[in-house]
């Protein structure tokens, strides 16, 4: 290891792309940054485009924070103000249940002050967004057409020329193995720095950084999977939205001619992949009769950083960790919620108001 220790303003752990927008947002207003990826090239960066929504059934406080994102997707600053979206899919919520409709209904009022267009909608009316689902199973149901899907590369990319245009220093292949929340001493495999802050912006591994300082965060790594039809969609035939089934996990989304289809989980049990996909297709079968006896493939699988509460750490740390920020624990929101992010990380550093309620992302009380 060298022995050469380096001193910055702001050190980021992670590289993603929620630190890649803290390091851009705070390049841009003048701080000192390095940022700290684990990995040891960019190869990473070149992703498919991918669907960001504004709604989030439940959640008024994280539909605020990717209303706020997507009108910079929408002029995306880092690449000369380009429109990053590529396709527009569309949010279908579908109520199964009078007491989930019933929910839905009611935070509607605050959703629409947060930004979020949203239209109620009868089964009828449901069914006409998306023709494969069966209306003796829809209670009632919402439409949002604030769901597109974004251009991930040029996200990515855009923000690491746009960091290092303002100075910022994006470092590869350092994996943090030490920190100290009271000096702001940080060991990495290839170095030493010294940080009057330190953001967490490692994704899942943001946990095990946190452990090092001794904070306890409370996020895990959750394994995912998307599974793809074969070709049942005619010739042009109707587009589908992006549609979810909140009280059951099921999502499904229209590609080409194939759906796309997940099951939401939060769980900290392993070796659930089996039990998982069997109400994968039992879920599908319920939902979309059309679908009983459709194999479903294995399309992508992967992990997502999760809470308890499926809402992301945002914020300082606090007490004896008063040094710390984290943006972490984006539960698959990370993209739709990016941007703002990197502007509060922003502010905080910077000790303004970040014109946000922090108070359902704190991350909590900090450890012993």
């Amino acid at each position: 290891m060298s022995a050469r220790r380096d001193t910055t303003e702001m050190l980021i752990a992670g590289g993603g792309v929620t630190a890649l927008s803290i390091a851009c947002h705070c390049a841009r207003a003048g701080i000192d940054v390095v940022l700290l990826d684990p990995d040891t090239s960019e190869a990473g960066l070149s992703r498919a485009p991918r669907p960001v929504r504004s709604y989030q059934p439940g959640k008024v406080h994280d539909s605020e924070l990717t209303v706020r994102s997507l009108a910079d997707y929408r002029s995306f600053g880092p690449a000369g103000g380009a429109d990053l979206v590529v396709g527009d899919v569309g949010w279908l919520v579908v109520a199964t249940g009078r007491e989930h409709a019933a929910g839905l209904e009611r935070e509607l009022a605050a959703q629409r002050d947060a930004g979020v267009e949203l239209e109620l909608l009868t089964p009828a009316q449901a069914c006409g967004y998306n023709p494969w689902l069966d209306p003796a199973g829809v209670e009632a149901a919402v439409w949002c057409p604030q769901s597109y899907l974004i251009d991930v590369e040029k996200v990515l990319r855009g923000y690491a020329a746009e960091a290092r245009e303002y100075g910022a220093r994006l470092l590869t292949g350092h994996s943090v193995t030490s920190l100290d929340p009271g000096s702001g001493q940080v060991t990495t495999t290839r170095g030493e720095f010294d940080a009057e802050t330190i953001v967490i912006a490692a994704g899942a591994a943001s946990g095990g950084i946190a452990a090092a300082a001794g904070l306890d965060l409370p996020l895990w790594a959750q394994s995912a999977e998307l599974f793809r039809t074969g070709p049942v969609i005619g010739e042009g035939g109707p587009a589908t939205p992006f549609t979810v089934h909140p009280e059951s996990g099921l999502k499904t989304l229209g590609a080409g001619r194939s759906f796309l289809i997940g099951l939401e989980r939060i769980s900290r049990r392993h070796g659930m992949r089996d039990v998982w996909f069997e109400e994968a297709v039992g879920e599908t079968a319920k939902r979309y009769p059309r679908l009983k006896d459709v194999e479903l493939h294995s399309a992508w699988t992967g992990s997502v950083d999760v809470t308890p509460t499926g809402t992301a750490f945002v914020g300082r740390a606090g007490g004896a960790h008063e040094r710390i920020l984290v943006a972490s624990g984006y539960t698959g929101q990370e993209l739709g919620q990016a941007p703002a992010t990197g502007r509060i990380i922003r502010d905080l550093c910077l000790g303004r108001s970040p014109g946000v309620d922090l108070t359902p992302f704190s991350p909590g009380p900090s450890g012993s």
